[in-house]
């Protein structure tokens, strides 16, 4: 059984706490999948579920957590990204269709909050790295009000203001035209 498993016996009527951590092997499989696959990890991920059943149905509440280091869009100086997203997830038992259905769960394709189990182990590697890919910040930010890098010199604006023209600032490629005009002037 794996670090981010849970048996089906141990799943009972009334609510029961579970903590799974993602070990180093996992995080080396699931960043493959990931839009930065050379990302860092910091803190492990981990599940703090609450999981009771429902008759045959199983219900799984709680929180997915972790951190890994990313580079700031905008200033591209590396920060820690922390996670913190809701998991919310009603698992009914799939139906035997007799084709060697694979033991798991197998989350539905228009809704991430259902899905079906089979076998007697909960596997939730499929469900923490499908959180991830969704979670995964489109534009990452150290912080909401980053400066970024100033489009004339690269100098960082959260760190130093630059001495730039403003007129420059509002052209990020006039340092390009700049020097394509003097390298006219240099053959003419």
């Amino acid at each position: 059984m794996g670090a981010l498993s849970i048996h089906l016996d141990s799943v009972k009527e009334s609510p029961r706490r579970f903590h799974l951590v993602s070990e180093t092997g996992w995080w080396e499989e699931a960043r493959e999948v990931l839009p930065e696959p050379e990302v860092v990890l910091c803190t492990p991920f981990a599940l703090n579920l609450s999981g009771y059943r429902l008759g045959a149905r199983l219900l799984f509440r709680g929180e997915v957590s972790g951190a890994v280091e990313l580079l700031c869009g905008r200033c591209a100086e590396p920060y820690t990204h922390e996670f913190r997203e809701p998991l919310e997830l009603l698992l009914e038992p799939a139906l035997d269709r007799g084709d060697g259905s694979k033991p798991g769960i197998e989350l539905d394709a228009d809704d991430a909050s259902l899905g079906r189990y089979a076998g007697d182990e909960l596997d939730f590697e499929p469900v923490l790295r499908d959180i991830l890919v969704l979670a995964w910040p489109m534009q990452p930010r150290c912080v909401e009000g980053c400066l970024g890098l100033c489009p004339v010199c690269g100098t960082n604006q959260n760190l130093a203001p630059c001495s730039c023209d403003a007129s420059d600032r509002s052209r990020p490629l006039a340092t390009l035209g700049r020097l394509l005009d003097q390298s006219k002037r240099n053959r003419g």
